[in-house]
């Protein structure tokens, strides 16, 4: 073989005495102490132990986890990524787990300086993190607490999933979905990509946030103003909150056998409270409706033919001209004979040309 390829030891490494290595304190795991890179025994607690009856050295990983000391010992030995199978039975439960472990293993990559052992994480990551949704993506990421200016890598990687989910149309189905099982955010990064995904929703799920109310100018949604927005949401959470405590003591009460008479009147109250909850929630569907409609209706009336003077002599009187002005409308007579109070300028303005000012009554009353 040529010497150029020949990677292979001139003495066995697996001759030379173990080292027990230590996990937070768990463990230990056991490796020969040739395949024990310095840099590595430089970066932790490292002991020599000169009873024959024990290991030959020691070394203490105390900010590693034993998952994560399993990857490391496993590279050390054959140079490939291996994790531990995990105890998750959703398949989705699973593949968080394992990124969780690959995540750490980052971490701990770049402290122990094992540089061709974060490359294989950076693309275990990318495998993993692909696999999952916007919605785990970011649990996994809040429960492993990473500072991100010391990750950039990670960061980015959460940043170019998002960028992608932002450009891509037509999901507004899947996204409700996943608002679904996202629930309220309880964090600031749940609370960005609920943002995210609800500026793909489709309308009826934005019309149920405070954040989006019905246009009354165009099809669609529109934001509410900010403060209108945060008093919607703080009345809808005490409307919610007060609707889980009185559903669960509305069941209690349905359970018992016999009512006394507190227990009806208390009865009564809770149903009372329920239907006036269920007409308040009404009420605001039907002004989003009327908002819809108008913004419909608008849209499908034809634009008004501006009326302007022309020099010259005034055209026929024609049926045309006739229902062009018993299209307008007006309110009524009173408006009509304030028209013929004002002054000659508005009244020139107002009447059609083929009209003498002198039957302006008559054109009302048409009108």
């Amino acid at each position: 073989m040529a010497e150029h390829g020949d990677t292979r030891p001139t003495s066995s490494p697996y001759a030379s005495g173990t080292c027990a290595v230590y996990f937070e304190c768990k463990g230990p795991l056991h490796i020969s102490r040739s395949l024990l890179p310095e840099n590595l025994m430089d970066a932790a607690q490292f002991r020599d132990n000169d009873d024959s009856a024990y290991p030959l050295c020691e070394l203490w990983l105390d900010e590693i986890t034993p998952d994560v000391g399993h990857v490391i010992i496993h590279y050390l030995v054959t140079g490939t990524y291996q994790c531990l199978q995990s105890e998750e039975k959703d398949r989705e439960d699973k593949i968080s787990a394992e990124l969780a472990t690959a995540i750490r293993v980052y971490v701990a990559t770049d402290k122990l300086s094992l540089t061709e052992l974060r490359e294989m994480t950076r693309d275990e990551i990318v495998r993993l993190g692909d696999q999952l949704t916007l919605t785990p993506l970011i649990n996994v990421m809040e429960k492993a607490a990473l500072s991100f200016d010391e990750n950039p890598g990670i960061a980015t990687y959460v940043e170019s999933r998002l960028l992608s989910f932002s450009q891509v149309d037509h999901v507004a189905g899947l996204v409700d979905q996943r608002l679904a099982a996202l629930g309220a955010p309880d964090t600031l990064s749940k609370v960005l990509l609920r943002s995210i995904l609800l500026s793909k929703a489709s309308e009826s799920r934005q019309l149920e946030e405070p954040t989006y109310q019905a246009s009354w100018e165009y099809p669609g949604v529109e934001l509410h103003p900010t403060k209108q927005a945060m008093e919607r949401a703080e009345s809808v959470s005490l409307r919610n909150a007060e609707a889980a405590s009185d559903e669960e003591e509305l069941g209690r009460l349905q359970q018992k056998s016999e009512l006394s008479p507190w227990d009806r009147l208390r009865l009564y109250d809770l149903e009372h409270k329920a239907e006036k909850r269920a007409k308040e929630i009404a009420t605001e569907r039907e002004l989003d409706a009327q908002r819809c409609d108008a913004s419909n209706w608008s849209l499908q009336q034809p634009l008004r033919p501006e009326v302007v003077e022309v020099e010259g002599p005034a055209p026929d009187s024609s049926p045309a001209s006739s229902e062009f002005w018993n299209a307008r409308s007006f309110e009524g007579h009173d408006q009509c004979d304030n028209e013929t109070n004002s002054d000659s300028s508005s009244t020139d303005q107002l009447t059609p040309p083929s009209v003498e000012s002198s039957s302006m009554d008559e054109v009302c009353c048409d009108w």
